[in-house]
C-alpha cells in the first residue's frame, strides 16, 4: 500500500504541477508585455514586476523540486 500511495501522491503533484506551469506561462505572455511597457519608464516599479515574476518562477520550481523529489520516496 505505501507504494502505490505514494505513486498517487507523484501523480498529483506532478498533475498540480503542470497545471500551474501552464496557468503560470499564460500569465507571464498576457502580461509581461503590458507591464514592461506600463513601467518602462520607473526604475522602482520595474524592480517590483520583475520580483513579482521572480517569485512567481521561483514558487513554480520550488513545486516541481518537491514533486520531482517526492518520486523518489
Amino acid at each position: 500500500m505505501g507504494a502505490a500511495t505514494s505513486t498517487s501522491h507523484f501523480h498529483r503533484r506532478l498533475a498540480v504541477c503542470l497545471v500551474m506551469t501552464g496557468l503560470n506561462a499564460t500569465v507571464i505572455g498576457e502580461f509581461a508585455g503590458a507591464l514592461y511597457r506600463a513601467t518602462a519608464h520607473n526604475t522602482l516599479l520595474q524592480t517590483g514586476v520583475n520580483l513579482l515574476f521572480a517569485a512567481l518562477l521561483g514558487s513554480l520550481a520550488r513545486g516541481w523540486y518537491l514533486a520531482l523529489r517526492s518520486r523518489s520516496r
